[in-house]
């Protein structure tokens, strides 16, 4: 993969270099402040498949440096994976609005490094998000109409889910949320809904970590990332099948 590594902390960016060394066969460089990344962004000679971004850099902010990354056709759909000390709620949100999938709170260790890195690579080798819905139904022993009815009760409960499980993800106790998350990933790749299952997959993961401690701010940052997106994900499957979420159709 050819990566770039955008951090002006020189301990972290050697890091975090010598993390993806040992993970395999890259071609990888490094940029300590955005003016020298967005020159390398710029350059036709460097296809990257994945950026790692610190937030904080010297000459301009990450999600600056992104706004203009995007606006280059060659990078509009760069594979971003957001390092940084960062908690800050509108950081997530502003990032999602630019396309970012992938966050990770520093200082970024190799289960994390790697973790993001085989979801990326899955989706750059075209594994489908969601499983051909002939196929799912067949598969099911149903037939389409009632394939995308199951499917689409089971995302208005996703949502209802996720928008209530937002409040309590602090909680001491998180045993239930954490079984909740096992059962819908579940529910998901029964469902043949593969994007969908990997991220609760990884919710599950976040939320199962000390489940009766207090989440500390940096993780609680990574579970609201995760869970935006996953509202995102619900809204593309619904269009991709042309569902309508039942709020709608009550209204």
């Amino acid at each position: 993969m050819n990566i770039l590594i955008v951090e002006d902390e020189a301990t972290s960016r050697e890091m975090l270099l010598s993390i993806l060394e040992k993970e395999g066969d890259h071609q990888i460089l490094t940029a300590s402040d955005g003016d020298d990344a967005l020159k390398l962004m710029a350059d036709p000679r460097h296809p990257f498949d994945v950026v790692f971004l610190d937030l904080m850099l010297p000459s301009i902010s990450g999600l600056d440096l992104l706004e203009r990354v995007r606006a280059i056709p060659a990078c509009r759909f760069v594979r971003v994976i957001i390092c940084t000390i960062s908690t800050d709620s509108a950081t997530v949100v502003r990032a999602a609005r630019l396309g970012v999938r992938h966050y990770m709170v520093k200082p970024c260790d190799k289960i994390r490094v790697f973790e993001q890195l085989n979801i990326i690579k899955a989706e750059i080798a075209g594994l489908q998000k969601i499983e051909k819905p002939e196929e799912a139904a067949g598969r099911l022993g149903i037939d389409i109409p009632a394939y995308k009815a199951k499917v689409g009760v089971t995302l208005d409960y996703m949502e209802r889910w996720l928008t209530k499980a937002k409040a309590g993800a602090r909680s001491t106790d998180r045993q239930q949320l954490v079984a909740d998350t096992g059962r819908l990933k579940t529910d998901a790749l029964d469902l043949g809904l593969r994007e969908v299952g990997r991220r609760f997959s990884t919710l599950e993961t976040r939320l199962s970590i000390e489940p009766q401690e207090e989440v500390p701010a940096s993780r609680a940052i990574e579970i609201a990332f995760i869970m935006s997106h996953l509202h995102g994900e619900l809204n593309r499957v619904r269009s991709v099948l042309k569902i309508i979420a039942q709020d709608k159709v009550e209204s």
